[in-house]
């Protein structure tokens, strides 16, 4: 059987699967799939679940945040801020649910920071132009 390498990157982690034989993706256009010897491409991964299949014939599921995939020299890489890899779908389905919302609740806090220096710096901007300081 013929098999490729699958390189996974993201912001926290890194891992390689030496003996791929099959990867399901999906991009803007559907789904799509990689075999050994494919030609060369480039495409965005959507928010979701992709799939690949080793040598054993062992599926696992790989749930990301969309990325970008890369197949060349019979290796695919994929490079994406977060990933899970598991061989349960409803598990790393939920671990991408829970960084998302995370993620999501971190950038609001990040916001309402920025809201509140931003409504300071005005308030001590309109004191100091007062005072005859501006």
């Amino acid at each position: 059987m013929n098999t490729f390498e699958l390189r996974l990157l993201d912001s926290q982690n890194s891992q390689t699967f030496s003996r791929v034989s099959r990867f399901i993706g999906a991009d803007e256009e559907g789904s799509f799939a990689v075999l050994a010897g494919h030609a060369p491409l480039i495409v965005l991964l959507r928010l979701g679940l992709a799939r690949f299949c080793d040598a054993d014939e062992q599926w696992h599921y790989l749930a990301l945040p969309g990325g970008v995939c890369r197949f060349a020299g019979n290796c695919l890489s994929i490079c994406t801020v977060r990933y899970f890899v598991g061989d349960k779908r409803d598990e790393i389905c939920q671990q991408l649910s829970d960084e998302l919302a995370r993620t999501d609740s971190q950038v609001h806090a990040a916001r309402l920071t920025l809201s509140q220096i931003e409504k300071s710096l005005v308030r001590r901007l309109a004191e100091l132009s007062l005072h005859g300081g501006v």
